[in-house]
């Protein structure tokens, strides 16, 4: 797609001067604010020492409804010189548009120290619902002072990704297509391989297991010599011990390349794998390995590419032509085993408005789901925050976002419509990698279950976040935070899965 270039000199001109002139297609209600001049296509915010702030932020709204469902990149160029007053000291730059029931604001942008200022270009990540059409552009000074100048002609937002419009099928074998459904749970980080574990699951009901290969990102970005000594012993000690257990008690196991070399995660100061043609090819190289050592295994399930990526930039290669070249890889070696794919933005259910289907066999497509992510990840650390009334629990059901989360499930369906867009545009098979709430937050029982509930609804395999892995996790761990959560012989939340997990002995 051709970018979006704002041509508004004159309306902001005409719009500063009092003028009455017609308004650009992309852009309205220019609010200038204090501290705000132009001169021809440069919009210049001074602040003098001293000042307390910039007051109301200059902002307008731009049209970026062609991109709804997407998620795009905005830029622009500016010149600073500006100085550091305080911490956090820097630009905000902040996108935001109504939710669909006008509830509360979906935000996008992204906060620029002054060291990001110093290449002359802004460039600012917006995910954007199906819905988003018109969204507010506010630039905001934080503790600075000093002079900034923003080239409004240079604004421009492209797509990261074009969306998908094709109308591929999915195609799966008979033996992939006619699985039931099957239900488990993310395995522990350590002692992998413990048998008792296995028992306990094979009691448990559980018949699916993902199993994290997970260790430190900085291994992963800098010291690959540690990383690979990991991953070495994990192929030559750790899976076949746990793929013969699987085989032994009925659990079919997925290998999930949890952490992956030069990590899965883009930051500002690196670009992950995506940015390193070496880690790269060891990636490709892990996977064949696998493939080659662990085809045709029993207990094999599928082979997982990558955990939760996150790219908001473009880069040498991005993370879906990223998984493609590996399942291709794979595909070379074992052509049936299933491979799970993730979307971006950390296997969001959003970033489905925007994933291509692979053109390949018995592709599974992975969500995570921590919906609303202010209850799931509402932490607290201390007991006694919680005893002294310091810290709230937030409860489901309730209020999230402005919006009712509850057993109605309207919002988790909601949350999901486009992972099920693209299972029904493609016929693709779905699975829930992840999912999960806080062991101490009120309702956690109540909103795994109402999670459940819409899985089976859909038919979709699921595991559950995680077993043995954490006490804040923890099905098998109580208490009022979590620094206080001990092992107890029961839970809501255990019984719950339990309940679940009784499916998969019909």
């Amino acid at each position: 797609m051709r970018p979006i270039k704002m041509k508004w000199f004159a309306v902001l001109c005409g719009v500063i001067s009092g003028l009455l002139l017609p308004a650009a297609e992309e852009i309205a209600d220019l609010q200038p604010g204090p501290h705000v001049s132009l001169a021809g296509r440069i919009l210049t915010i001074a602040l003098p020492d001293g000042t307390a702030g910039v007051g109301q932020p200059p902002a307008f709204r731009i049209d970026l409804g062609r991109y709804a469902g997407g998620f795009v990149i905005g830029s622009v160029k500016v010149k600073s010189a500006l100085k550091k007053i305080g911490e956090g000291a820097g630009i905000n730059v902040r996108v935001s548009y109504r939710a669909d029931d006008d509830s509360h604001d979906r935000l996008g942008g992204k906060f620029f120290h002054l060291d990001d200022l110093s290449d002359g270009i802004l460039r600012f990540p917006v995910s954007l619902d199906p819905y988003a059409k018109w969204c507010r552009v506010s630039l905001e000074p934080k503790n600075v002072a000093g002079k900034i100048e923003f080239d409004l002609d240079t604004l421009e937002v492209n797509p990261l990704f074009p969306k998908d419009d094709s109308t591929h099928i999915c195609e799966y074998s008979d033996a992939v297509r006619n699985r039931p459904v099957r239900r488990g749970v993310m395995s522990p980080l350590r002692n992998q391989a413990d048998e008792e574990n296995f028992k306990v699951l094979r009691d448990w009901g559980v018949n699916l297991m993902r199993l994290q290969l997970n260790t430190s990102d900085k291994w992963a970005r800098s010291e690959p010599g540690k990383y690979r000594n990991f991953i070495d012993d994990k192929i030559e000690n750790v899976i076949p011990k746990v793929l013969d257990l699987g085989r032994k008690y009925g659990i079919g196991i997925i290998i999930d390349l949890h952490t992956v070399p030069g990590s899965a995660l883009m930051t500002a100061d690196s670009d992950g794998i995506y940015g390193n043609p070496k880690a790269v090819e060891e990636f490709l190289e892990i996977w064949r390995r696998i493939a080659t050592r662990f085809k045709g295994h029993p207990a094999l399930y599928g082979y997982d590419l990558i955990n939760e990526p996150k790219q908001d930039r473009k880069s040498l290669i991005d993370y879906w032509e990223l998984q493609k070249r590996a399942a291709e890889e794979i595909r070379k070696v074992d052509p049936e085993t299933p491979i799970y794919v993730a979307s971006n933005l950390m296997d969001g259910p959003l970033a489905f408005s925007c994933l291509s289907p692979l053109k390949l066999k018995n592709i599974i497509y992975q969500v995570h789901f921590y919906e609303p992510f202010d209850f799931t990840h509402f932490f607290v650390r201390k007991a006694d925050d919680v005893k002294s009334g310091k810290v709230g629990y937030r409860s489901y059901p309730g209020m999230y976002y402005g919006t009712w989360w509850g057993p109605d499930l309207v919002q988790i369906r909601k949350k999901l419509s486009a992972v099920r867009d693209f299972e029904r545009r493609h016929s693709a098979k779905i699975y829930v990698g992840e999912f999960s709430a806080f062991a101490s937050a009120p309702g956690a029982a109540e909103y795994m279950n109402d999670c459940i509930r819409v899985f089976e609804e859909y038919g979709w395999d699921w595991t559950y976040h995680a077993f043995r892995e954490a006490d804040i996790w923890s099905v098998e761990h109580a208490g009022p935070a979590a620094d206080s959560l001990k092992p107890v012989p029961d839970t809501l939340r255990k019984q719950v899965l339990l309940n679940a997990f009784r499916k998969n002995k019909k």
